[in-house]
């Protein structure tokens, strides 16, 4: 491979991580994008899902230089890649870079990325700026902001607003193409395995902020990125796992009242949801939906069991709210009852 075959003393030592279930195609594109790279000292390691097409035979064949790790199972978008970070540790690395197998990259994207680590010490999390594979003018993910009064995640939609002290200060990182310093696994540890996939890369900016480390995006490095090719976006296996972990999100991050706070909304939020689902008759979403609001309360993390339902009487009390005054228990719940009434109270003359 080129790339070991040039001068790397003392440059910082990179493992890229690249996690693969069942994507042959797409991890192809990704591990010849990075075979072009031209930063000196970095390894790519791929950590194969449990897949059952012919996924680690096609790798292998194709690029015996890469690392490959077998898992026999699924272990999530957690589990796979922390198997992948623990091996990176250990074999030394400076940095660990996590990139989704359906991105391509540009061959000076990895320099560009140790470069700002190394001139921005307090940098824990560095993200490129993520474009569409399809349309690579066009901003995918830069990052978001959480909202702790509102419950609500916020997208930052132009680099302009990552000058805002404030979103700088708040900033969440998304997983897709997310570069960590060794000291920042040191110090919080690994992905919460408890979360399976998604909302996991929000947690970890989060923790990553609390420790006093600094999340970053480069305005001017990008990567492509294929938008949802390892779970397809509105399935019942993504909305369980969305329902699911953006209630583990808030519950891991809030304290005290704002946190029983956050349940109630949650439930009116979910109230809504449901009600959206029942009127389009998608009996499988209804349910990936209803189900990941049984997991979440209970605190049931790990992979998703599609087959095992929520009990029934569970299931009667959320059918009761959507199929009587559904929007009174979502206001209700939301804590929207009295700004609600303001609305329809008759205005005043002279108000």
């Amino acid at each position: 491979m080129q790339n070991v075959m040039k001068e790397t003393a003392d440059m910082p030592r990179v493992f890229i991580i690249v996690l693969n279930w069942n994507g042959i195609a797409h991890t192809l594109e990704c591990l010849e994008s990075l075979s072009r790279l031209t930063y000196p000292d970095f390894e790519i390691v791929l950590v194969d899902n449990g897949s059952v097409d012919d996924s680690v035979e096609t790798i292998r064949r194709r690029f015996p230089w890469v690392l490959l790790i077998e898992n026999e199972q699924n272990l999530g978008y957690t589990g796979g890649n922390n198997i992948g970070m623990q091996h990176a540790l250990k074999q030394g690395a400076d940095y660990v870079w996590l990139l989704n197998n359906d991105t391509v990259v540009e061959p000076d994207v990895l320099g560009k990325l140790v470069a700002e680590a190394e001139s921005c010490p307090e940098a824990g999390l560095i993200s490129p700026v993520v474009r569409y594979y399809d349309d690579p003018e066009k901003i995918q993910y830069i990052g978001a902001c959480p909202d702790f009064r509102t419950f609500s995640i916020n997208p930052v939609t132009e680099p302009a607003a990552l000058d805002d002290p404030l979103v700088q200060r708040n900033l969440m990182l998304y997983g897709t193409a997310l570069f960590i310093r060794r000291s920042v696994i040191e110090t919080i540890g690994f992905l919460n395995e408890r979360y399976f996939a998604y909302q996991e890369d929000f947690d970890y900016s989060l923790r990553a902020l609390r420790a006093n480390f600094r999340t970053r995006v480069m305005p001017d490095t990008h990567i492509l990125h294929k938008e949802s090719q390892t779970s397809e976006k509105g399935s019942p296996f993504h909305l369980f796992l969305m329902t699911r972990n953006i209630y583990f999100l808030w519950r891991d991050h809030l304290r005290g009242f704002r946190r029983m706070v956050m349940l109630w909304h949650y439930l009116g939020v979910m109230i809504g949801h449901m009600k959206y689902f029942s009127e389009q008759k998608n009996l499988p979403v209804f349910n990936a939906c209803l189900n990941g609001v049984w997991a979440a309360i209970r605190g049931q993390g790990g992979a998703p069991d599609l087959k095992k339902n929520s009990p029934v009487w569970f299931r009667s009390i959320f059918r009761f709210f959507i199929s009587w005054h559904p929007y009174l228990w979502i206001n209700l719940f939301k804590g929207n009852l009295g700004q609600l009434a303001r609305s329809r109270l008759p205005k005043v003359q002279g108000d």
